[in-house]
């Protein structure tokens, strides 16, 4: 029957015509003779799915529909059952015909109804970006203060990524915030400005503020540095405000050498040996300038050899927690050493060899050793002090005992050059962005690398970090993915850990 007819006769059964018996053939009329309408009941004759071959990035779902066609030509929409050929690629409802991808590839979805069957091809690309955001949000900054921003990238998938080394950013008043290529904010007068950040065709942004005045003082450390011809020592420019706060102004000060036949200073503040005999290397900032002495020689003398850090039985772990150690489950981490916790929520993977310590004396001894390592640490002469935060990125330091009362942060790269002991303490907290690395050159091991900050540390996603994290009692938190190849995480408080490699 037509659509017409197929219409009249659904109107006649529904207003009560079968309940008084006077048309039998309202209940169904697909074979043989309409008992109604006294016509030929129509059939089904073929099921189609559309759309036939959608394609829909990783994260996102696809509704198919199927519809039937009739031998009078009619169609309509069937609820019809639906399966996926390969349900790794993307599943499907088998009721409703929504498809839900779960990896990039194709799959075939079926749809069958009353012995008919169709099929569409959907394709799963990779995720696509959805959005992004600048972090941090709303910071404030001294004059000549620089901090780093940072582009997060969310996509399809629900996935997160740093996009920050290949996003642009602007600033809409540089008068009072100046922003590099990189990220890099520096204040330049009282006030603030809006900078927008873009990656992927997607854009975000974050008011900076600039408070206070111009530096009442800047202080260049360290005060007196010798170097061989050729051989290079970092400085470090830290500004003090008029309310007794200090920044690190390294990044935006201006560098210059006395006498550049004798020494050398980039603008990172580098300053590098050309010729035997003494220069002063300055800082100027807002008009306000400090210097110190590069005095270089022709062969400088081999200074007294630093003890390496005792880590007495903690050396035998890759990862001890003295409180708990929280572990994904499912994930891929793999610890090359001895773990070593009383409270683990998924043990996670040991190379052969090694051992889980939950309770005893190996655990206790460790723990107690660890302390003691902590000790040795905090008792060492600082050779570089600073009162404000620290950005290592971008750094190409010596060995040394490196100290601050700020937080330690890495953006980016920092190179760790030269055979010999490194400490890094701080009082606050130890952080590393996404995709970050500690880079090791010229002879410098991660067996003589040590990392001792008072507050939490947070290791970024798929960074590269070397050398031991030593924490009394402070967490621990090592993000997706991040690698400590010969490094270890000790501590006396909590670990976390996300599908990471950690070799001691």
């Amino acid at each position: 029957m037509n659509v017409l007819q197929r219409y009249t006769k659904t109107l006649f059964c529904s207003i009560g015509f079968l309940a008084v018996g006077l048309l039998a053939g309202c209940g169904g009329g697909d074979q043989g003779r309409d008992p109604i309408l006294g016509l030929p009941a129509a059939t089904l004759v073929s099921l189609a799915v559309t759309p036939a071959a959608p394609s829909i990035a990783l994260g996102t779902t696809q509704q198919f529909a199927a519809t039937a066609t009739y031998s009078d030509g009619s169609t309509q929409a069937v609820v019809a059952a639906w399966t996926s050929a390969t349900p790794a690629v993307a599943s499907v409802a088998a009721t409703t015909g929504l498809a839900t991808s779960a990896s990039a590839g194709s799959t075939v979805i079926s749809a069958a109804f009353n012995g008919k069957t169709a099929t569409a091809t959907l394709t799963v690309t990779p995720a696509v970006l959805v959005s992004i955001a600048v972090t941090p949000q709303a910071p404030t900054v001294q004059i000549a203060a620089t901090r780093q921003l940072a582009v997060i990238g969310t996509y399809s998938n629900a996935t997160t990524q740093n996009l920050t080394a290949g996003a642009s950013f602007v600033s809409a008043t540089p008068a009072n915030v100046r922003v590099s290529t990189g990220g890099l904010v520096t204040g330049v007068a009282a006030g603030s400005s809006v900078i927008t950040a873009s990656s992927g065709g997607k854009s975000a942004t974050t008011t900076v503020t600039v408070s206070g005045t111009a530096p009442l003082s800047v202080t260049v450390s360290p005060a007196s540095a010798t170097v061989a011809i050729g051989g290079s020592s970092q400085f470090i420019a830290t500004a003090t405000y008029a309310d007794n706060s200090t920044a690190l102004v390294t990044g935006s000060a201006v560098w210059s050498a006395d006498s550049p036949s004798i020494g050398t200073v980039s603008a990172s503040g580098l300053a590098t040996g050309v010729a035997v005999g003494s220069t002063n290397i300055t800082a100027t900032v807002g008009g306000v300038t400090s210097s110190a002495a590069l005095n270089v020689v022709a062969v400088i003398p081999s200074p007294p050899v630093m003890a390496s850090v005792p880590l007495g039985g903690s050396a035998d772990f890759a990862v001890l927690a003295g409180t708990s150690l929280t572990n994904n489950a499912g994930g891929t981490t793999l610890i090359t050493g001895n773990i070593g916790a009383s409270s683990q929520t998924t043990d996670p993977t040991i190379a052969a060899g090694f051992t889980n310590y939950k309770s005893g004396a190996i655990l206790a001894g460790a723990l107690t050793d660890l302390q003691s390592a902590i000790a040795n640490v905090n008792g060492r002469t600082c050779d570089v002090s600073s009162t404000g935060d620290i950005d290592l990125g971008g750094l190409t330091l010596v060995p040394g005992v490196y100290c601050y009362a700020g937080a330690i942060s890495i953006t980016g790269t920092v190179t760790l050059s030269g055979p010999g002991v490194y400490i890094f303490r701080t009082a606050l907290t130890l952080n590393t962005t996404a995709n970050s690395a500690v880079v090791l050159s010229n002879g410098a091991t991660a067996a003589d690398v040590t990392w001792l900050p008072v507050g939490p540390t947070t290791l970024g996603a798929n960074s590269s970090f070397k050398g031991s994290i030593l924490s009394l009692a402070a967490a621990v938190t090592v993000g997706d993915n991040a690698t400590l190849l010969n490094g270890r995480v000790l501590t006396g408080g909590a670990v976390t850990l996300r599908n990471n490699q950690i070799t001691k």
